[in-house]
C-alpha cells in the first residue's frame, strides 16, 4: 500500500514514542530480570515496574530521553528551517536544567559526560570528543527531513553536527548516518530490506572518517554477519543470538546492528518492531524507538487511539509537528 508524504512522516514520529514507550519498562534489564518481571512478556504500553533499573516511576505510555530529543531536534528544525548545533545544544540544556528529576535517569552516558564538561566551561567543539553511545542516532530521525540517502556526503555532513557536541566520533556518527540514511529513504519509499542493507553499508565508507578517530569492532563487519544470520537462524534464534553475542546494549556498535535486524524481522511492521524490541534485554526503549520510527515510516499503521494515549501522557501534539515538517521534505 502507498501511504502519503504526510501519513509517513506522522508514523516515522509516532514510531519513536511508541517503540520508545513500549521499550520503557525493560529499558537495560538483564534477560533473567527481564522474565521474572514480565513473565508474559510486553505486549501494550506498561507502567514502570518495581524492578525499573531506573527506579522510575512512569506511567504506561509515557516516554522516555529518546523521544524527548527526537523532538527537540524537530523544533530546531521547524524554528531554523535547517539543523543548527547550537540552537539543538540550547534547547537540550533547558530542558536538562527544567527537568531535574527526569534527567537523571535519562541522560546517556556520552551526553552527560559532554554536558557536564560544557558547564565547566570547555567548548562545544570538545565536549563529544569520545561519546561512542547511541544518544545522536536516537534522535537523529528528523535529519531524514531535510537530508537525502541519494546525497550521502551532505547527509553524513549534517549528522555530524549533530554529533559534534556529544557523540564526535567515527562510530557514532557513522551509526547516527546510518539511521539517518534508513529514515530519509523510509520516508519516501516503500519497504525494501535489500536497499536498507546497502544504504547502511554504504554511509559506513563515508561516515567512519568523520570526527574522532577511535578504535572498535567493525560496525560493517557486524551488519554482514547479522544479515547472514538472518538467513540462517529462527526469529527467536536471532533475538537470542542479538541478546548474547552482539549485544543490545546502548553502545552504537550494539545498537545499529540490532536495529537492522528487527526492521528486517518485522518486514517494516512498526507494530511488530516495537513489541520484539520491548522484549529484547538491553536498551530496548531505543532500539524500539528507532526500529518503530523506521518502521513506522514505510508503514504508518498505528491505532490512533494509540496515537491519542501518547499524545495526552507526553503533551504532545503529532499534527502540529507533521504540518511545521511536511514542507521541508523534500
Amino acid at each position: 500500500m502507498k501511504y502519503s508524504k504526510k501519513e509517513k512522516l506522522l508514523g516515522m514520529l509516532v514510531g519513536c514514542a511508541y517503540g520508545d514507550a513500549m521499550g520503557m519498562p525493560s529499558e537495560m534489564m538483564t534477560r533473567d530480570i527481564l522474565n521474572k518481571t514480565f513473565p508474559d512478556g510486553i505486549h501494550d504500553f506498561l507502567s514502570s515496574s518495581k524492578n525499573d533499573f531506573f527506579q522510575r516511576h512512569f506511567q504506561a505510555g509515557e516516554v522516555t530521553d529518546d523521544t524527548v530529543n527526537t523532538l527537540l531536534v524537530c523544533d530546531v528544525i521547524i524554528e531554523n528551517g535547517k539543523f543548527d548545533t547550537l540552537s539543538y545544544l540550547k534547547k537540550l540544556q533547558t530542558w536538562v536544567d527544567e527537568n531535574p528529576e527526569k534527567n537523571q535517569s535519562q541522560i546517556g552516558p556520552s551526553t552527560a559526560k559532554a554536558l557536564a564538561l560544557l558547564k565547566q566551561g570547555k567548548d562545544y567543539h570538545l565536549s563529544g570528543l569520545y561519546g561512542t553511545t547511541n544518544g545522536s542516532a536516537m534522535k537523529v530521525f528528523p535529519l531524514g527531513i531535510i537530508g537525502d540517502y541519494q546525497n550521502l556526503n551532505a547527509l553524513v555532513d549534517n549528522v555530524s553536527a549533530l554529533c559534534l557536541p556529544t557523540h564526535n566520533t567515527n562510530i557514532a556518527i557513522t551509526g547516527a548516518s546510518i539511521i539517518c540514511a534508513l529514515a530519509s529513504f523510509a520516508l519516501r519509499n516503500e519497504y525494501d530490506e535489500e536497499k536498507l542493507w546497502t544504504i547502511a553499508s554504504d554511509v559506513y565508507v563515508i561516515g567512519m572518517q568523520k570526527g574522532t578517530q577511535l578504535p572498535s569492532p567493525s560496525l560493517k563487519k557486524r551488519l554482514e554477519l547479522i544479515k547472514e544470520d538472518l538467513h540462517l537462524l529462527t526469529e527467536e534464534e536471532m533475538l537470542n543470538k542479538l541478546e548474547t553475542v552482539y549485544g543490545a546494549g546502548f553502545e552504537t556498535i550494539e545498537t545499529i546492528p540490532a536495529v537492522l535486524a528487527v526492521i528486517t524481522l518485522s518486514k517494516g511492521n512498526p507494530i511488530k518492531a516495537a513489541e520484539l524490541c520491548a522484549n529484547l534485554s538491553g536498551d530496548s526503549d531505543t532500539i524500539g524507538a528507532i526500529s518503530t520510527a523506521i518502521c513506522g515510516a514505510f508503514n504508518p499503521i498505528f491505532n490512533k487511539q494509540r496515537i491519542r494515549k501518547l499524545e495526552v501522557i507526553n503533551h504532545i501534539d503529532f499534527n502540529q509537528y507533521v504540518d511545521h515538517l511536511l514542507p521541508l521534505l523534500i
